[in-house]
């Protein structure tokens, strides 16, 4: 009968970084983590993104609006930069400037914080979507 003594300490580091390392998603497993949470996070936003009621019929008859901010909202499975890094993003693509003025208020309008809002409001469903994706990638599904 052999102990743990009798095995070099050499080889209980190298089993045990072999065992920790089972548990560390690639680039890609982590991608795919981090996207799940990110569409949670995309389709709460896009929910409480503010509509406007006018009618855009200005401008000679011609509409010069032709989308509303809450089409806008994006995820991707890369960081701000684009650079590919296991994290993903949410945002309003080319619209964020609009979407900061509803959010953060001016000086003629309040803040209404709905992206703050929903970001806190989302972050239990959020982490238990990256829970439940890190488990069916890294565990079959345990």
């Amino acid at each position: 009968m052999s102990n743990n003594a009798d095995i070099p300490f050499e080889n209980l580091l190298q089993d045990f970084s072999k065992s920790l390392n089972k548990l560390v998603p690639d680039m890609e497993q982590k991608k795919k983590i981090t996207q799940a949470g990110a569409n949670i996070l995309e389709k709460n936003i896009r929910r409480v993104t503010p509509v406007s009621k006018l009618k855009y019929d200005k401008n000679g008859g011609k509409s010069y609006k032709t989308t509303h901010l809450k089409e806008y909202v994006m995820s991707q499975d890369t960081n701000v930069d684009g650079q590919e890094d296991g994290s993903s993003t949410v945002g309003f693509g080319k619209k964020a400037y609009i979407a900061r003025f509803l959010n953060d208020g001016t000086v003629k309008m309040p803040a209404t914080h709905f992206v703050d809002n929903a970001v806190n409001e989302s972050k239990k469903e959020v982490l238990l979507a990256n829970k439940a994706e890190y488990d069916k990638i890294m565990r079959g599904g345990k």
